[in-house]
């Protein structure tokens, strides 16, 4: 990983998302306004890069899983639009989320994949435009 992680953030979210979204992300994590969370949030980008025991694709999926058992599901929506954008099918996302039942019950299951399933409809809509809170234009 790079000594400067803004910069490796930046790389990684323009891999993976096009030019220039890197700075776009950057710009989002700006509003937050405290230096260190956002150096924390961009070596978090940087580390999802490392596909050494993990691909970037199951880091989501993962990620997406936990947030939704944790009723975050504003994030856990903008990763499961990223995994579609990664071309990762949307029955994939949807089985992942229907099988947190057996870990957080079937109520608060259902409750995600309501979500989740409004996320993917954006994004089967929108595409890459319904993530542009996450990605705001240059002013």
């Amino acid at each position: 990983m790079s000594d400067d992680p803004r910069a490796a953030s930046e790389a990684a979210l323009d891999e993976l998302f096009g030019e220039g979204m890197g700075r776009r992300h950057s710009r989002f994590l700006e509003h937050l306004g405290h230096p260190g969370l956002q150096d924390t949030l961009h070596r978090y980008h940087a580390m999802e890069t490392d596909e050494a025991w993990l691909s970037v694709e199951e880091n989501y999926l993962l990620g997406m899983a936990v947030l939704c058992a944790q009723g975050r599901y504003g994030p856990a929506g903008m990763f499961a639009m990223t995994l579609r954008h990664r071309g990762v099918p949307a029955g994939k996302i949807l089985e992942a989320v229907a099988r947190l039942e057996m870990w957080i019950g079937g109520v608060p299951a259902a409750e995600a994949m309501g979500h989740i399933r409004k996320a993917l409809r954006a994004w089967e809509r929108e595409g890459l435009d319904a993530m542009a809170p996450w990605f705001p234009e240059d002013p």
